[in-house]
């Protein structure tokens, strides 16, 4: 796993961007190309106690059965992998998750509120630790914002920060580091932009839960739907099509409106299954 992800620059429109390459924290291989593991593996090593087996809900499309597989296997943490069957769900991701070796819990479809307060009560019954909802504990956001933190000192001088965001918790951190706002040191005034395939008002209320209330925090929704994979859409990096394909989209139609240098943060790529 490549905790310390590159910065690389690239063109849109004849602007300069810089591109937080966070997809390549995983090879696609043996991990996938997610951003969010190493605040997942910092939960693993401060949060789960390793004597005792780990479940976790993965809804289709989520990578997050995968990553825990591997790196539950790496710390020698039982890890089981709860999920609905259906006959679109991946079976490529249910592959990565078998060759580590990790359980399955199998549930009937619902809705995910649903699925999550089964897969509750059911670890209730058996003694078997969970992790938080979306990750949102602050082992998680504090290793995301340590990690944006490095980045942004090595990148002083951006202007705007670009993000997409799910349920609000990974982005958080990103936002919280880079201080939206008056910035003194560089002269700036800091602007974050939030791309959401959710309601605006729930990122908003997750942010306020942090503190983070600043006007120079800007949560846009896209008109894309969720399983709106954009995959006629070309971006020049891997760029996985959920979230940060959208936000990406977002940023050509924007660009001529934000002044100065701009960094998107780029969370996931994309595998060929």
């Amino acid at each position: 796993m490549q905790t310390d992800t590159p910065t690389q620059e690239y063109k849109l429109k004849g602007r300069k961007v810089l591109v937080k390459r966070d997809d390549l924290m995983g090879d696609g291989d043996v991990l996938p190309p997610w951003g969010k593991m190493a605040g997942i593996d910092r939960l693993l090593e401060r949060y789960i106690n390793p004597k005792y087996p780990l479940i976790h809900l993965a809804v289709n499309g989520s990578w997050s059965g995968w990553a825990l597989s591997e790196l539950c296997k790496r710390r020698g943490i039982k890890f089981i992998y709860a999920y609905p069957p259906s006959k679109t769900y991946s079976k490529f991701i249910l592959n990565k998750a078998k060759k580590n070796g990790c359980e399955f819990y199998e549930l009937k479809p619902n809705m995910m509120a649903i699925l999550y307060a089964q897969v509750q009560s059911y670890a209730k019954r058996k003694d078997i630790q969970m992790l938080p909802y979306a990750f949102d504990h602050q082992y998680y956001r504090n290793c995301m914002s340590s990690r944006a933190r490095n980045a942004f000192i090595e990148n002083p001088f951006a202007d705007h920060l670009v993000i997409s965001a799910g349920s609000g918790v990974t982005s958080s951190g990103v936002v919280k580091a880079f201080n939206p706002g008056n910035n003194l040191f560089s002269n700036s005034d800091r602007q974050a932009h939030v791309i959401t395939v959710s309601n605006v008002s729930t990122i908003n209320k997750k942010f306020s839960g942090y503190g983070m209330t600043d006007s120079a925090i800007h949560v846009h929704k896209t008109k894309f739907l969720f399983e709106d994979m954009m995959k006629n859409y070309e971006v020049p990096f891997p760029c996985n099509g959920t979230w940060d394909r959208k936000a990406w989209w977002w940023l050509e139609q924007n660009i001529e409106q934000l002044e100065g240098d701009i960094l998107f943060w780029n969370i996931g790529g994309n595998v060929n299954a």
